[in-house]
């Protein structure tokens, strides 16, 4: 009965495994500043290709659409060539647009797929980043307040912050209906109540939960709440598992560490504790952040190893 069980256990394993290596995401910053560079355009995506990273997920759409207005067919192709170049010369299976607010993927991000003809030049997912759960932000004064809320709400508070984010994955659902081209929605997602992720569940694909941990070993632990949270909710979603690179996080761990390891641990931990999730949740991958903390944690990884050995000799 005891090997039984633990070959059970095994083939669960196994089945996470593949689930979750199967799908791997990193967040690009300062893609703004990569775009049309052929050097840098290389080098992002040799990073890709060499970790074996699935996704893509663009941000500083905003300053792109501002450059070569993204709605624009005459004046989009410098983005849609990278699109291509992504997926055709390097492997990378699926390009996400990241935006803050349903004006944005409406006037930007889903008019750039609207004005391209060929499937290899499209998105391939629509990307939603608000921190709702953020108080301070959601507060008067704060960022979301200033710029979104103020306007359409009487208040700014996370409830109505809460709100705006559901209103924009709505409008980012029909958008994806509307053409023929198959977008999935995803959103980045942080603290939640049950009642909130009910709601949200509603309208996503998938769901970025962030383990913002400084080693892997902490991360299931750090997400188990939230993980318990949905799978009361009996929630078919996928979801993917959000480490950062930045140094207060996971940064120093993968000056010498990979993307593998990390979730192999992740794996072992849940195997530790509440295996069982693996069958009511629906596990796809992991997501990074971002490309710019991950190369910095690199360098400073290979500078060391190079630095040289200095011998003291006694006086």
């Amino acid at each position: 009965m005891k090997t039984l069980k633990k070959f059970i256990i095994l083939i669960c394993l196994l089945n996470i495994y593949f689930t979750f290596s199967t799908e791997r995401e990193l967040y690009v910053d300062n893609f703004s500043n990569i775009l049309g560079t052929y050097h840098l355009e290389t080098e992002l995506l040799e990073f890709a290709k060499n970790h074996e990273i699935n996704t893509l997920i663009l941000y500083d759409l905003h300053k792109i659409n501002k450059r070569f207005p993204l709605g624009d067919e005459t004046k989009n192709g410098v983005l849609a060539s990278f699109i291509v170049k992504a997926k055709v010369e390097y492997g990378i299976q699926k390009i996400s647009a990241s935006g803050e607010s349903s004006d944005f993927f409406i006037n930007a991000i889903h008019a750039y797929n609207t004005s391209r003809t060929k499937t290899s030049e499209k998105f391939d997912i629509y990307n939603l980043e608000y921190e709702y759960w953020d108080e301070e932000s959601s507060s008067n004064n704060g960022y979301y307040c200033k710029n979104y809320l103020k306007d359409s709400y009487e208040k700014c508070n996370r409830e109505n912050s809460f709100k705006f984010y559901v209103e924009s994955l709505i409008t980012m659902r029909r958008l994806a209906d509307e053409i023929a081209h198959p977008v999935k929605v995803e959103a980045y997602i942080g603290k939640f109540t049950e009642k909130e992720v009910q709601n949200v569940s509603d309208h996503v694909d998938r769901l970025l939960i962030h383990a913002y941990v400084k080693t892997p070993q902490e991360s299931f632990h750090y997400v188990k709440n939230r993980l318990d949270l949905l799978a009361g909710i009996d929630s078919k979603i996928k979801v993917s598992i959000l480490y950062s690179s930045e140094m207060n996080f996971m940064g120093k761990w993968f000056k010498t560490q990979s993307f593998k390891t990390a979730e192999e641990i992740f794996f072992k931990e849940l195997e530790k504790e509440e295996i069982e999730l693996e069958q009511k949740l629906n596990f796809k991958g992991f997501t990074y952040y971002n490309y710019s903390y991950f190369q910095y944690s690199l360098k400073r990884f290979k500078n060391q190893r190079n630095r040289p050995k200095i011998n003291y000799s006694p006086q």
